[in-house]
């Protein structure tokens, strides 16, 4: 599969949240709300808008918490 933020080659895990948990080489492990992926709002935004919104995630997690990017961080 393609990575979310940045296109490149990336493997999706399994998990049991409601989100989809990525690992790419280049943007690490992250997870994506379905509810993000549904409506296809990431995929929509430009690169460097998705990587906005990954590097907010980042901000936003907990401490040895995997990031999350939701609906609100794409506004």
């Amino acid at each position: 599969m393609n990575c979310y933020v940045c296109g490149g080659n990336a493997e999706q895990i399994a998990t049991t949240n409601d989100a989809a948990t990525i690992y790419c080489p280049r943007c690490g492990k992250y997870d994506v709300a379905s509810s993000v992926i549904a409506t296809g709002q990431l995929q929509a935004l430009e690169s460097e808008r998705r990587r906005e919104a990954l590097d907010k995630a980042k901000l936003s997690a907990q401490p040895g918490a995997r990031p999350v990017i939701t609906t609100y961080l794409l506004g």
